[in-house]
């Protein structure tokens, strides 16, 4: 039986019709691998192609490369070396724009202006032509006087309003201001340092300034000292009017239960009048719990007014522990601005301010 030897198989080929087919379709692995082994070679040196054969070629006058070998195995050079070693040919490409990139020729730094330049500027900033011709001529008559009160033409129209008045300056400009000082005197712009306190004051001086500041901490902590005792006067007058107080209310609650037990016995005297025959044990119980019954009424009487004392004892130490803070920070808040408004000379004394228009 004989069997038919088809032709080969050829490669396919896609369609190339077209910009975009042919450039997606076309082959150039061969073109890129040939650009790819100049770049190589650019890198190393140059295109071997283009090299004349002096650069390709050289006598040999060094010594064997086994011998070099050998050498380098017994002393191997360090990576660092290696690495150093390996330099490209091509220029490292700078991103540094330079002058010398632009024009080849060097321009001075200062620019020159010329004489003709100099002349145009100099007419311009005095006036030239034009001032010449705003120039009033001596021979003849001026015709217009720039002097003059302007003459505003207005229409009939508007005759009825009234003209527009000039802005006049008040009567208190040309007055000097009003200082602010008790006594009437200006204020220094710059107030004089006082010779205590410089970086190296005399011994006088010195002594002075902490005497006076001295002075004034013994007195700040007096004051300190006399509103704490004060304070503590006024808290222990609280305290006895409260504890007096309460003194009297139990008083109060004791004098009303005794008030009521002789009630109780009156009311018991008039029944043992109405009824004098002899009380059965139920009679005697009913009395009992009724007397049990006022006893507690009593007691819980007397716990809820120390409640609401001790309550109130209570609200009148917080208030007067808030009072004690505001006058604290009141206090404080006076210290740090007499301390701002105090130079180094002295306080000064401003006048008070009056209000109303009487100056």
């Amino acid at each position: 039986m004989s069997t038919s030897v088809a032709a080969p198989a050829q490669p396919k080929q896609p369609s190339r019709k077209g910009k975009k087919a042919w450039r997606k379709n076309v082959d150039i692995t061969e073109i890129q691998s040939g650009l790819q082994e100049v770049r190589d070679q650019i890198a190393q040196g140059g295109v071997i192609t283009e090299k004349s054969s002096s650069e390709l070629f050289q006598v040999d006058t060094t010594g064997s490369s086994e011998l070099q070998k050998e050498v380098n195995k017994r002393h191997k050079p360090l990576k660092a070396d290696e690495i150093l070693a390996q330099r490209s040919a091509v220029p490292a490409i700078s991103s540094r724009k330079r002058l010398s990139d632009f024009s080849s020729e060097p321009k001075s730094k200062k620019p020159r202006v010329s004489y003709k330049q100099l002349d145009k500027l100099r007419s311009i900033a005095y006036g030239g032509d034009q001032v010449q011709k705003d120039v009033v001529q001596t021979g003849d008559a001026a015709t217009h006087d720039p002097w003059a009160p302007q003459v505003v033409h207005r229409e009939p129209k508007f005759s009825f309003l009234e003209e527009k008045k000039d802005v006049r300056e008040p009567a208190t400009l040309k007055k000097a201001p009003v200082s602010l000082s008790k006594k009437g005197k200006p204020f220094p712009a710059l107030p004089k340092p006082e010779a205590g306190k410089s970086y190296n004051p005399t011994v006088s001086d010195w002594m002075d300034v902490l005497q006076r500041e001295g002075d004034k901490e013994v007195e700040a902590e007096k004051k300190r000292l006399q509103e704490a005792r004060d304070e503590a006067k006024r808290m222990e007058k609280v305290m006895l009017a409260s504890f007096e107080h309460q003194m009297e209310s139990e008083e109060e609650s004791a004098w009303e239960s005794e008030w009521e037990g002789f009630q109780s016995e009156v009311e018991g005297e008039q029944l043992k009048k109405k009824r004098p025959e002899r009380k059965t044990p139920s009679q005697r119980n009913k009395i009992k719990r009724r007397k049990e019954e006022e006893r507690k009424a009593v007691h819980e009487r007397k716990i809820k007014e120390r409640e609401k004392q001790a309550q109130r004892i209570k609200e009148l130490a917080k208030s007067v522990e808030e009072k004690e803070k505001a006058r604290l920070a009141a206090r404080e808040l006076a210290v740090a601005a007499k301390e701002d408004s105090s130079s180094d000379d002295g306080e000064e004394v401003l006048r008070k301010k009056r209000f109303g228009k009487v100056q």
